[in-house]
């Protein structure tokens, strides 16, 4: 009998920072729904050798605003979380309230207590997680980014991200609901600098990344801890391509939401203009924007390539995928 592959389980505390609109909750569920829904997709769509683990994801979901709870620190220390994520929100980052002060707190205690932790940002993630490294957050004067906006890569992005620079793919499609936005790159922490990977007109700062001293450290469940370990793993799953580029990564964020769709942002931009806030030319913008494609599937595997789920390789190292 051939031997079963082993199973790889990845488990991300998921920091959730709002809940959607009703008309949202009634057709996709609420953010405890939505990320580990999107998550669960994007694994779906990885092509795996059949030798390689299996992964499963344990996603728990923690009430940062009305709870203000959070991960456990005795289970941080020992490895138990390989990733903090957190979610969008209509809230603004900068603001002077008690748990947005707590959770800006706690991020930036995970990066300097518990290394191995991967930390990823969406939306409002993006900018809480700016805050906590010290850069600024603002309403952004030139307005909204409603509906799919494209991206600019700089080359290390479209490398990094998989985005192909000699095709129209270089291009980062991403559901964007935003005003407020990171006004420049954090400054540098524990020695290491942040780095913008796209940009829009609007908005300049789309990506931000962190990146570790070494190629591929080890994920905490595997360390069995989260203090930082200054080797590379030898990873038999990547053959001889080697690590994925995206495991060197501490810090992940998007201004956009992937794992957005067109319902879901359809039904907030209608909300927004029962508030009064999305209205005219900005209304009719938006709208036409939600109905294009985006990457969202793409960007999840790009967030669970960092947290050691890689696509099958061919032997010179070329991805099998093609969705």
């Amino acid at each position: 009998m051939a031997q079963q592959p082993k199973k790889k389980i990845v488990s991300i505390a998921l920091l959730v920072a709002d809940t959607p609109p009703p008309p949202v909750v009634a057709v996709r569920g609420d953010y405890t729904k939505i990320y580990p829904r999107f998550l669960q997709e994007s694994l779906n769509t990885i092509k795996r050798h059949s030798w390689q683990p299996q992964v499963e994801l344990h996603v728990r979901c923690y009430d940062v605003v009305k709870k203000m709870e959070y991960p456990d620190q005795g289970q941080l220390s020992d490895g138990l979380w390989d990733a903090v994520m957190i979610t969008g929100s209509a809230s603004s980052a900068y603001l002077d309230l008690e748990w947005t002060n707590k959770l800006a707190k706690f991020l930036r205690s995970v990066a300097e207590d518990h290394p191995l932790v991967r930390l990823i940002g969406i939306c409002y993630g993006h900018q809480i997680l700016a805050r906590a490294f010290d850069g600024i957050v603002q309403s952004n004067p030139k307005g909204w980014e409603l509906g799919t906006f494209a991206c600019d890569l700089t080359e290390y992005g479209q490398d990094l991200l998989g985005f192909d620079a000699q095709s129209s793919a270089c291009k980062m499609n991403i559901q964007q609901v935003h005003r407020d936005h990171v006004v420049d790159v954090p400054p540098d922490f524990a020695g290491e600098s942040f780095i913008n990977l796209a940009s829009t007109e609007r908005s300049p700062i789309q990506a931000l990344v962190l990146k570790y001293p070494t190629e591929a450290p080890p994920l905490p469940s595997t360390a069995q801890t989260s203090a930082y370990m200054a080797f590379d793993v030898e990873d038999s799953e990547t053959a001889s391509s080697g690590p994925h580029p995206l495991r060197s990564l501490h810090v992940l964020t998007f201004q956009g939401h992937p794992e957005f769709d067109r319902e879901i942002v359809e039904n907030i931009i209608e909300v927004r203009t029962e508030m009064g806030i999305v209205t005219g030319s900005l209304r009719e913008e938006a709208l036409a924007n939600a109905k294009k494609p985006h990457d969202g599937l793409k960007i999840g595997r790009a967030i669970l390539a960092m947290l050691g789920v890689e696509e099958a390789r061919t032997d010179t190292g070329s991805s099998m995928i093609n969705v």
